[in-house]
């Protein structure tokens, strides 16, 4: 049973926490395509795996096909051959993207033709936002409404994300619908048990910034977490005033990037 098989390699691996890993793989996007790709020996023993999150993303005004890679693992005697996990994913001449991967793999993406870009994961604390009274702002998680006022793209975002663990919220400023922004969220327990909203998509990033400290009351009221983090190519989102922020520089990796597209962490392991 390759499932088993799968299951068994994963969790041999000392140094990686195998249960993560099965739940990432929980991730699709695409039932018609892989959840990752296996170096098997013999016919019979996997020795390397790489994890795969394939998406038909809506950019540009265009479908594009898109593949997301993470858990790259290979067994330390087999590591010359690593390269042929991904070349069938190259192939393909899709958009590939990945986030963070570990030291040793940045030179190959390198070699792979890959563009290397900086981004930061921000954390802030969010007992910084707890004494900001409620100003004319309005959360809306209703699907109806969503469905109602959500713009073409959004609504695209949203039906693929449906299934996914995480949260939408429509919020509308001073009474006014058209004022607004789209958010997904996700709420997540860190080390230390420390809870963590993570703050996923954005639809308005400066409109985010300009209304942050409302924004950050109502979702700490909503959520109850002790720290908000967003991934952006920006790291100044949080305001200088707030208590308690950390700025965690890292890379991601793009081959194919469409032209124009705007950084985000949708339709990757970080749902």
């Amino acid at each position: 049973n390759k499932s088993f098989l799968l299951i068994n390699f994963l969790k041999k691996q000392r140094y990686l926490n195998s249960n993560e890993v099965l739940e990432i793989l929980k991730i699709n996007f695409d039932h018609e395509k892989p959840i990752g790709y296996a170096l098997i020996k013999e016919q019979k023993e996997i020795v390397g795996f790489l994890g795969t999150i394939f998406s038909k993303r809506h950019i540009n005004d265009k479908i594009i096909e898109h593949c997301y890679l993470h858990s790259w693992i290979v067994l330390e005697q087999h590591r010359l051959e690593a390269f042929k996990l991904i070349l069938p994913i190259i192939k393909k001449k899709i958009f590939i993207s990945t986030f963070s991967p570990i030291k040793t793999l940045e030179g190959l993406y390198k070699k792979l033709g890959f563009e290397e870009i900086n981004f930061f994961s921000t954390f802030a604390f969010t007992l910084s936002f707890l004494s900001v009274k409620k100003n004319n702002i309005t959360l809306n998680e209703e699907k109806s409404f969503f469905e109602k006022y959500l713009l073409s793209n959004e609504k695209i975002l949203l039906n693929d994300h449906i299934s996914t663990n995480t949260k939408k919220i429509f919020i509308y400023f001073n009474e006014n619908i058209n004022d607004n922004i789209f958010l997904i969220v996700k709420k997540k327990t860190k080390k230390f048990l420390f809870p963590v909203l993570e703050i996923i998509y954005v639809s308005n990033l400066d409109k985010f910034k300009q209304h942050q400290e409302i924004i950050g009351s109502q979702l700490l009221k909503r959520f109850k977490t002790i720290f908000f983090k967003i991934s952006s190519l920006e790291n100044e989102i949080f305001s200088k005033n707030i208590f308690f922020k950390k700025n965690i520089k890292k890379k991601a990796y793009f081959l194919n990037k469409p032209s124009n597209f705007k950084f985000n962490v949708l339709y990757s392991e970080f749902l």
